[in-house]
């Protein structure tokens, strides 16, 4: 059978093949419509380019390359992907495979992260928190494997290792109402880019509510700008002294968390005695001696890092063939932020 050419992707797209040659490699800005007509046809008529001049289908690659966030909004992330990297290495190695760290930004389009990509001679990838389908469906169909890390979004078609948000969510609510807690309120922030984690854990959060038949007001929950502390303290402030008034929080995680103490303390409020504090993590070090103690359903990053490294050669050995997603279940880990009423 004759090797397709980008003529004949141009034309069963119906583009022009300058379109289909722009798509394909990531360039210029056209609608999802388009993207997904020229994919399609790529993919239909088995058509490869090889992204990165050959190099790659020559030799045995040795290096796969693992994307993070490089935006400062993201630095408090460093602690919880750190564990997740070192087991990461210790799996890939032991397969003679070394790992390329990949930092990006959320400003970058698919093009200039793949330019980043081919730069760093990765014949595979891990992507932790960082999502880009765009990206992932070109490297995917140029037989680049992608294992995406902890961000539940694109687990519907890619290879994905996540924490069970949901699960975390709803048994970290147990345990609040356990300890006699009925009028909790729900804080999250924003995550444009990862909208899927804020669902799961609103929604963990609101069965066990309902599962105990305790109302929720949706003026119980407050959604913030995670930098703007002025914000925060204001819409704490209304919560607090609403005819809501809770007696626990669940916090969308604990760097959020942190700052909702600072909150507290600054209307003259205290954790545990005045109000309780969950939430999920743990992004904070709680080695270090100023770090605030707060009661976490804590993600487990080292088992995130081995399962996703194990994903990956069991990917490279050619042993996954259909698509598949791992959930990592939190578990509790008392730091006395909450306390029994």
């Amino acid at each position: 059978m004759e090797k397709a050419k980008l003529s004949d992707v141009a034309s069963k797209a119906g583009v022009s093949i300058t379109t289909a040659s722009n798509i394909l490699n990531g360039k210029g800005s056209f609608s999802n419509g388009i993207k997904q007509k020229v994919f399609k046809a790529a993919k239909d008529l088995n058509y490869r380019k090889n992204l990165y001049a050959s190099s790659i289908a020559k030799r045995k690659i040795s290096h796969i390359g693992v994307l993070f966030h490089e935006d400062y909004e993201k630095a408090f992330e460093w602690n919880f992907i750190r564990h997740m990297l070192i087991q990461i290495e210790a799996v890939i190695t032991k397969h003679n495979y070394y790992p390329v760290m990949i930092p990006v930004s959320l400003k970058l389009k698919a093009g200039e992260v793949l330019k980043k990509i081919a730069a760093s001679s990765t014949g595979a990838l891990f992507s932790i928190h960082y999502g880009n389908r765009e990206l992932f469906t070109l490297l995917e169909d140029q037989d680049i494997p992608v294992v995406v890390i902890n961000n539940s979004s694109y687990q519907d078609r890619f290879f994905s290792v996540c924490t069970d948000d949901f699960q975390g969510s709803y048994e970290g609510s147990i345990y609040l109402i356990d300890l006699g807690h009925q009028n909790i309120a729900f804080i999250d922030y924003f995550r444009p880019d990862q909208p899927t984690v804020v669902t799961d854990r609103f929604i963990g959060f609101k069965k066990a509510m309902d599962e105990h038949r305790i109302n929720f007001d949706e003026n119980s929950r407050i959604t913030v700008n995670l930098n703007n502390m002025e914000e925060l303290i204001s819409k704490t402030k209304e919560i607090i002294y609403s005819k809501y008034r809770p007696t626990a929080l669940f916090v969308h995680d604990d760097y959020l968390a942190a700052r909702v103490i600072v909150a507290l303390n600054e209307l003259g409020f205290f954790v545990p005695e005045d109000i309780s504090i969950i939430a999920p993590g743990d992004t904070l070090d709680y080695n270090q001696p100023f770090i605030p103690r707060i009661t976490t359903m804590s993600i487990d990053t080292d088992m995130l890092g081995k399962l996703a490294g194990q994903m990956m050669i069991e990917r490279l050995n050619g042993n996954l063939k259909n698509h598949q997603v791992l959930k990592v279940k939190q578990r509790l880990i008392k730091r006395g932020s909450c306390r029994k009423i």
